[in-house]
């Protein structure tokens, strides 16, 4: 694995008169198979929770310092155990202005890749559980419940650095707990929410304005193949890059040359956006047109609109034909019966 650095402290307030107490570990964890195992599996339930935030840093780092402190370990003047320290303090500070009761562990976790290097901040309880042990009798045993994250950051520190980037830092916040998630926020410093969600229809626009100037065909599979690798990037936690994408598009349809998408990209923006976050939501529904009530649950690809299914909006009624073999025989058999 990538991690060069996991470390975590201990953060608890019994009671919300408390004030927070925190046990901090004086030395980051000594690598090891288990330890990898951990951080790879908070990693990957990070990047495939839904419903996170994008956005920045906050730019007043008197009031919210933990991008200070970031950049004085990137920097070196700071060890990375001191960083963490100095940012445990801070979010027993921030807890201390609401009235959560917690006991939980904060990791820290850098990762050092080919595409560049990123800091993880998971914050994980314990969950308790029974087993049997080898005389078969029942005890009591305690877990990290890494599969059920509540709170988590990540930073792209490459992004972050370079400046130019609005979206470098990526939050999962829990809906259910509004202090605990706001304490957790203020800890980070996190600012400049990105609307994700916009970008996404934008840029699916413009996907089915190139798509109007290829035969029916082509056009087809350059939007299945916009899906694909958009889904695909997302599952990876990575942007979706219109240069890559152009190419991808190229090699695998082969019909027209590898920056033909991108430089349509380019014509039709005002500001060039080279790559963004994509919204999963938007993407599944631009691929499938889908919908549900008590009684009734439809999904159909996109394209099958205005060819084999035809919606009359006066009648509020969708026409079906060539049904799917196995539905057209239950409802052959069903008629039957009755």
């Amino acid at each position: 694995m990538a991690f060069s650095s996991i470390i975590s402290h201990r953060i608890q307030r019994v009671q919300p008169t408390d004030s927070a107490k925190l046990q901090l570990r004086p030395e980051a964890f000594s690598t090891s198979g288990k330890l990898d195992e951990l951080g790879y599996e908070l990693k990957v339930n990070f990047i495939r929770k839904g419903g996170k935030f994008y956005g920045r840093f906050s730019a007043e780092t008197v009031e919210f310092p933990f991008s200070s402190w970031v950049k004085e370990y990137r920097e070196e003047r700071l060890g990375f155990e001191s960083f963490t320290h100095k940012a445990m303090k801070q979010f027993a500070y921030a807890l201390e202005k609401t009235e959560i009761t917690l006991d939980a562990y904060v990791f820290f976790i850098v990762e050092k890749i080919e595409a560049g290097d990123s800091l993880y901040v998971f914050l994980v309880e314990h969950n308790h559980g029974i087993y049997l042990d080898t005389d078969l009798a029942v005890s009591d045993s305690l877990y990290l419940n890494s599969a059920q994250l509540k709170l988590a950051a990540k930073i792209n520190l490459q992004d972050w650095e370079a400046g130019d980037s609005v979206t470098y830092l990526a939050m999962l916040r829990e809906r259910g707990e509004k202090e605990l998630s706001d304490a957790f926020t203020e800890f980070v410093g996190f600012s400049d929410k990105h609307d994700v969600k916009s970008d996404t229809v934008e840029f699916l626009k413009i996907v089915d304005n190139f798509a109007e100037s290829l035969d029916e065909t082509t056009a087809k599979l350059t939007r299945n193949k916009v899906v694909d690798y958009c889904l695909e990037q997302n599952k990876a936690g990575k942007a979706v890059v219109i240069n890559d994408l152009s190419t991808t598009l190229s090699e695998e349809l082969k019909t027209y040359e590898p920056d033909h998408f991108s430089r349509y990209v380019a014509s039709t923006q005002d500001h060039i956006k080279t790559e963004f976050i994509p919204d999963t939501s938007q993407v599944r529904s631009y691929a499938r047109i889908s919908g549900r009530n008590d009684s009734l649950s439809m999904s159909f690809d996109a394209d099958l609109l205005g060819n084999n299914i035809h919606y009359d909006a006066a009648s509020d009624s969708l026409i079906i034909k060539n049904l799917p073999p196995a539905l057209k025989a239950r409802l052959l058999k069903h008629l039957q019966g009755n």
